[in-house]
């Protein structure tokens, strides 16, 4: 009978619990082909961006480093969370979209997958809704934002982070102008789980109620996984360059609005030629929750590389339409073949 694995709810680093993504990922893409969730007690500040958000864009890196808030990388793409003291950072791995949702596809895979944790934060004392693309509402605010990532072969990687001592919401002070213009929260105030959760219910707690609710709202076993995964920790190390993760000599970034917030693209300099796999021409990035392999396959001109099929339904999307993607990749190229591009 399927089954889902899980690890305990355990205190990790901060950046040890975005390197759990990736390595439970790859369990789950595994032979065994079964789903992976497990809890990760935190602590900030930070502000963890997505995987594809340029730094400069979301938040003034000198005013976060007065402030000794780190900021990092995650592996799942959407828009920034911060944590600002103590908080909960849940990663669900599936081998494929309907791992636990029979009926979900690739385009329904966050709508569907997202019912679990809505349970469980439900069962812990703090009625969820989710009413689509990236933050969770308990009690009737914003107080969890979700990450997602997809592979060609179409495992998926959900993350989603809250904090106990303070709200999801980048700081005004900490916040880039570009970010601040962006109404996230659709005129809510976010809200801290202290803010929404009963007072005597511990965060270890918490974290486990929403591991069961996931396993029940599947109506899965939940076994032991056993040893956490061997982690890949360097790659998630404080960020200190304005421009990351946009690679070096590119254009200045071209931005275009969304409805889940911005989108960007820069033309790229010649770039080293890998055996099969056209070059990049642009790199596309931004507040948009989609895989990171659908953003490489556009930046290479749609292009198909090792089986990567930019079709509207093979990869998730939500805040930002392929059309929007490819029109602002023919727009940076445009700016970066122009004079001093």
């Amino acid at each position: 009978m399927p089954a889902m694995h899980s690890l305990p709810p355990v205190h990790r680093p901060l950046e040890d619990a975005l390197a759990l993504g990736p390595a439970l990922l790859a369990r789950a893409r595994s032979a065994e082909a079964a789903p992976w969730l497990a809890a990760s007690l935190v602590e900030g500040p930070a502000v963890v961006l997505g995987a594809a958000q340029r730094a400069a864009r979301v938040v003034d890196l000198a005013a976060c480093a007065a402030r000794g808030a780190k900021v990092l990388r995650r592996a799942t793409t959407g828009t920034a969370a911060f944590l600002g003291g103590r908080g909960v950072v849940w990663t669900l791995a599936l081998p494929h979209a309907a791992a636990l949702a029979p009926d979900a596809t690739a385009r329904t895979v966050l709508n569907r997958n997202v019912r679990g944790f809505l349970k469980g934060f439900s069962r812990a004392g703090a009625p969820a809704h989710y009413f689509g693309r990236e933050w969770i509402s308990l009690q009737h605010r914003p107080a969890a934002l979700l990450g997602l990532d997809a592979t060609p072969d179409g495992a998926v990687l959900i993350e989603v982070f809250a904090g106990l001592d303070a709200a999801p919401a980048i700081p005004p002070e900490l916040a880039a102008p570009d970010e601040r213009v962006i109404d996230r929260w659709l005129g809510k105030a976010p809200a801290a789980l202290s803010d929404v959760l009963p007072a005597r219910l511990s965060l270890e707690a918490l974290a486990r109620a929403v591991v069961e609710g996931v396993a029940l709202r599947a109506a899965l076993p939940r076994i032991d996984g056993g040893e956490a995964p061997e982690l890949a920790a360097e790659r998630f190390q404080p960020i200190t360059a304005p421009d990351d993760p946009v690679p070096p000599g590119a254009s200045a970034a071209a931005l275009a609005r969304v409805p889940i917030g911005w989108i960007e693209a820069a033309a790229l300099a010649d770039v080293p030629r890998v055996p099969h796999v056209p070059p990049a021409r642009a790199w596309l990035g931004g507040d948009v929750l989609t895989a990171r392999w659908l953003l490489d396959a556009l930046g290479r001109g749609d292009a198909p590389a090792r089986g990567e099929d930019v079709d509207a339904e093979a990869s998730p999307l939500e805040g930002a339409t392929l059309a929007d993607l490819r029109a602002l990749a023919r727009r940076a190229l445009a700016l970066g073949r122009g004079p001093g591009g």
